[in-house]
């Protein structure tokens, strides 16, 4: 429970502490006084979101700390998360401070350390229940109508749908990847036709050495000049063997002149000599020459290959080298993965295999929620009927239907609905259509009241849940409230008379201007003032003593009514 509230510089308030009792209490107050800025300073404490602007005009800083006390199951949650987060735990006591500066600085403090908003946000689920005007919202959707089914369900069904839910999680996960291969199917698709034409290229062109086309370009070089070394070498062997002309004729012709010139002068021996030697080095160079052209051939089949080899290499080379070393490399690389394309169609089969397998025990969990949910279905129907017709609507009918859903959902197969008629002679239709205000306020006062029994939190606020209904219905709600509390701390800001009277404890919130500021200041109440209150509820500015009166036996009769 919340046992002191210390406010420094929030929105309007200087400088405000309370200290709460046990059981119920009001704050009562004239709209704008500052009685919801009151939780909206708590709510910072349970993790809900805080802004610069909530600072104080003219203050650097707001600062929020609540003191809670805590018991059975509250205590076992907070300590878990305690120990999670590794925040320290002082007996059953826990302070938990909020500093906002203005220039938006955030500083969370739980038992005096640092922590996190996601730790006290964990932590606030524990400590405070807060429900407003707006709070229907969750009652009036009907997707999460299924939610209060499942918590009233209590213990013993959190951890079957735990259960299912850990298979829903997989079934979820194969069939993103079974989605995804099916949305890539057509990418797919058109990559393997890429690769397969690769291969195919690759593998007709029957690569074997990665030197091949060097060699082929030498080959060629030497098929490619055939002709022009056919022509230069006859023509040297016609400058050899012209008969009147030729080398062979003119070098023998010098040969004799020069050793007719060394037999009639040595000094020419030398000279001799060296032609001699020169006609012999020319005649071995005609010889080789001879061999080197009767060995000569051109082989215009190979000659065609070769060029036709080296058209196709060098195309390949171009596509995927630059070097044949490269072709080779991507070869061994596009075949690779065009054989992981061959075996793909195997891991689809797998995943539709392994998703089939998980849906069938995903069938029998969400058979066992579903006949759980109607157990408790039919318990909570009852449950509701009883609060509704303790806050007037004991002739509405009140009944929770079951549909099946089109596939699994994280909740199972179940689509349920709330469906009321408030009144004797009207169809059941569905409560999010039909439903007034004042209605809906009762209809979660009820659910608030059977939750309280299950819910772990301590302290239950309600802020301003009576608006839009007087009378015995306000008598009732407030009966309804203080029967609360006496499993919870509730906490109720109010404008009814009816209300207030069924408090345990009661403050007084007004605003006050002073030297130019506007500042929240917070009266608790005794007996003789709380008559005098609820009496201005009542009767307005001007409080008679018989105003007082009927305020003092509205309290009375509040009392006598628990």
């Amino acid at each position: 429970m919340l046992v002191e509230l210390d406010i420094q510089n929030f929105a309007i308030i200087k400088s405000l502490k309370i200290k709460f009792q046990p059981q119920m209490t009001v704050l009562i107050g004239e709209t704008g006084a500052g009685k919801s800025i009151l939780i909206d300073a708590l709510s910072l404490l349970l993790g809900h979101r805080a802004q610069k602007e909530m600072v104080r005009s003219g203050q650097s800083k707001a600062v929020v700390t609540g003191l809670f006390t805590l018991q059975d199951e509250e205590m076992r949650e907070v300590e878990q998360i305690a120990a999670d987060y590794g925040l320290p735990m002082d007996g059953d006591d826990l302070i938990i401070s909020r500093e906002i500066s203005s220039k938006g600085r955030n500083v969370i403090r739980i038992n005096g350390q640092l922590t996190t908003i996601t730790a006290l946000a964990k932590i606030g689920e524990y400590l405070v229940d807060i429900h407003g005007q707006n709070d229907q919202q969750m009652l009036m959707d009907q997707s999460r109508q299924i939610d209060l089914v499942d918590e009233y369900a209590g213990k013993d069904f959190k951890p079957l749908l735990g259960k299912y839910q850990a298979e829903y999680r997989t079934w979820q996960s194969l069939n993103q990847r079974l989605e995804h291969l099916r949305r890539d199917s057509r990418e797919l698709a058109q990559r393997q036709d890429i690769l397969q034409f690769q291969v195919e290229e690759l593998t007709q062109a029957d690569l074997t050495d990665e030197q091949e086309d060097q060699n082929l370009e030498d080959e060629f070089n030497k098929l490619n000049n055939y002709q022009k070394i056919a022509e230069s070498a006859n023509f040297m062997i016609q400058l050899f063997d012209d008969d009147e002309h030729g080398l062979t004729s003119l070098l023998g012709d010098a040969q004799g002149a020069a050793e007719d010139l060394a037999d009639l002068d040595k000094d020419f021996k030398n000279v001799a000599q060296s032609i001699t030697d020169g006609v012999y080095s020319l005649s071995d160079a005609r010889s080789e020459l001879g061999d080197i052209m009767d060995s000569l051939e051109f082989d215009e089949e190979r000659y065609q290959y070769v060029q036709n080899r080296l058209d196709l290499l060098n195309n390949l080379k171009k596509k995927y080298g630059p070097s044949l070393a490269d072709v080779f490399d991507f070869y061994a690389k596009v075949s690779k993965e065009l054989s992981q394309f061959e075996t793909g169609g195997l891991d689809e089969e797998e995943l539709v295999n392994q998703i089939a397998a998980v849906e069938e025990k995903m069938a029998v969990m969400a058979a066992d929620l579903h006949q759980a949910r109607e157990s408790t279905a039919l318990k909570l129907e009852e449950a509701i009927k009883r609060e509704l017709a303790d806050l007037y609507m004991d002739k509405a009918r009140f009944s929770i239907r079951f549909a099946k859903t089109d596939n699994f959902t994280v909740k199972g197969t179940d689509d349920l609905a709330f469906y009321i008629a408030p009144n004797p002679g009207e169809e059941l239709m569905p409560l999010v259509k039909i439903v007034s205000g004042g209605e809906q306020s009762r209809l979660i006062l009820a659910l608030k009241a059977i939750f309280s029994r299950v819910e772990p939190v301590g302290t239950m606020v309600f802020d301003e849940i009576d608006t839009g209904v007087s009378g015995r219905v306000a008598a009732a709600i407030g009966k309804k409230m203080h029967a609360i509390a006496g499993q919870k701390q509730v906490i109720a800001i109010t404008h009814s008379p009816q209300v207030a009277a069924s408090a345990d404890h009661r403050f007084a919130i007004a605003k006050q201007v002073a030297a130019g500021e506007t500042f929240t200041q917070v009266k608790e109440l005794d007996e003789d003032s709380s008559i005098k209150m609820i009496a201005q509820m009542m009767a307005g500015a001007n409080v008679s003593e018989a105003a007082e009166q009927n305020a003092a036996d509205l309290i009375a009769s509040q009392r006598k009514q628990d």
